[in-house]
């Protein structure tokens, strides 16, 4: 993020792979007095995510739920134990879609979101 600011100090979007290199490009932006009016989204929907969404140094993390997808798999691998069938992939999908939400401090106008509150029930770590 250092290299990024160097290269266009008017950054206003960042978007990362996962929680923790946002929290370093938005530690870089902090440093360099740049965080505010910074649209910064992330990947992951773990606990401490949707807490850094409450407080607004996340703009949006897109949940993936990795507990649900682990209970879905421990689930259809039984089934499969069992002699029963495989999951078939999601309508118009190659693979199997276990979901993904778009967390928010407050709802986004013209997509399917949620709010950090009513994504804790399922986020993932402490």
């Amino acid at each position: 993020m250092e290299n990024c600011l160097s290269a266009n100090p008017n950054i206003n979007v960042v978007y990362t792979i996962n929680e923790p290199a946002a929290r370093g490009a938005y530690a870089a932006l902090k440093a360099a007095g740049k965080q505010a009016g910074v649209l910064m989204l992330t990947i992951d929907g773990s606990c401490q995510g949707l807490t850094d969404v409450t407080s607004g140094t996340f703009t949006a993390d897109s949940a993936q739920y990795p507990g649900k997808m682990a209970s879905l798999g421990v689930s259809s691998i039984a089934k499969l134990a069992r002699g029963g069938a495989k999951p078939s992939v999601t309508s118009g999908k190659d693979f199997f879609d276990t979901g993904t939400a778009l967390v928010t401090k407050d709802a986004a106008s013209g997509v399917t979101s949620q709010t950090a509150d009513q994504a804790k029930s399922a986020c993932w770590g402490s």
